[in-house]
């Protein structure tokens, strides 16, 4: 089954947000960039034949002396891959020299660094049956439709769902996905919702609250603070 899993992470983001001249991905979580704390729950999964990382052409050289020289990542399970100017196209490139013999393709974004190994596992087992696989949480705040500052209606919370990766996907699904919406110029927020829009249902399953995508600074206190109650964890159970 190894030879038949790839993974594709995004880090070409400019990490406008964050109001830093170092790219969110690169920033320092714990002492280590964000990006290789993501890459390592990959490796440690130890299911992928291939990893390929999309990544800013400019941040090209500064991340593969970080990833093989200085965290002695074994270069023969990477695919490095020039991002597009959206995350629609880097997916689409990272697709586009995907390994031939792919079957199962595990997307996630390189700034969601609290994936957990398990979930990664899990998704990858059930995407076989399902085809489309997406984590997600119930939202638990009430969510109303707004147009200039005045609301619309409010939305039945029941059946409203958080969206995030890493999402799974037959490979053939959601490269067919991609091309359509190449044909068509749709632009989605996600994988999930190309696939949905080309009529394949997206199977959902309950993630980690944990899990969250750094994309400003509140975002990455809130990263500390998981990250230093996970080592204070891991300290106990020793």
């Amino acid at each position: 089954m190894k030879n038949k899993i790839s993974a594709i992470i995004t880090a070409a983001g400019k990490g406008e947000r964050m109001n830093s001249s170092v790219k969110k991905q690169f920033m320092l979580l714990a002492g280590k960039p964000i990006v290789i704390h993501t890459i390592e729950k990959f490796l440690k999964a130890d299911i992928f034949y291939k990893i390929l990382v999309t990544l800013n052409p400019e941040d090209m050289q500064f991340a593969r002396k970080l990833f093989f020289n200085e965290y002695k990542f074994p270069q023969n399970k990477f695919i490095i891959v020039n991002g597009g100017e959206t995350r629609q196209q880097s997916v689409l490139n990272a697709l586009e020299v995907s390994p031939s013999d792919r079957d199962i393709v595990v997307i996630h974004d390189g700034v969601r660094p609290f994936v957990k190994v398990e979930e990664i596992k899990e998704i990858v087992d059930i995407v076989y049956e399902k085809s489309a696989v997406s984590y997600g949480l119930p939202v638990k705040n009430t969510i109303k439709s707004v147009t200039h500052n005045e609301v619309v209606n409010t939305l039945p919370r029941e059946y409203l769902w958080e969206i995030f990766t890493p999402q799974a996907f037959r490979f053939q699904i959601i490269y067919d996905a991609h091309q359509q919406s190449l044909d068509t110029g749709f632009f989605a927020n996600d994988d999930a919702e190309l696939v949905e829009k080309i009529g394949v249902p997206v199977f959902v399953l309950e993630g980690s609250p944990e899990n969250i995508k750094i994309t400003d600074k509140f975002d990455l206190k809130i990263a500390e603070a998981i990250m230093s109650k996970n080592m204070n964890s891991t300290q106990k159970r020793r």
